[in-house]
């Protein structure tokens, strides 16, 4: 079953908490306590994070993680041309 986790504190806490986490990206606890008080973990932690939710059953929005998301182009109407 796969859970949605909405929040920062939320990842952190199915990751084992801020030592766990801090370990598997290879930082301090200190910079984990920043990440909580930005509400964003650095965009080099996504696939690490990411790769071990997913072996968790667990899967967390992008928007944790302040990475560029794609533009979407307009749509461009056509209009129907007949040959009349």
């Amino acid at each position: 079953m796969i859970t949605n986790l909405n929040t920062i504190d939320d990842v952190i806490d199915v990751l084992g908490g801020k030592a766990e986490v801090a370990t598997l990206v290879n930082t301090r606890v200190t910079a984990v306590y920043n990440w909580i008080a930005n509400g964003q973990f650095p965009a080099d932690t996504y696939l690490l994070i990411q790769d071990e939710l997913k072996t968790r059953g667990v899967i967390a929005p992008n928007y944790l993680w302040p990475m560029r998301q794609p533009v979407r182009p307009k749509k461009i109407r056509v209009r129907n041309q007949s040959n009349s």
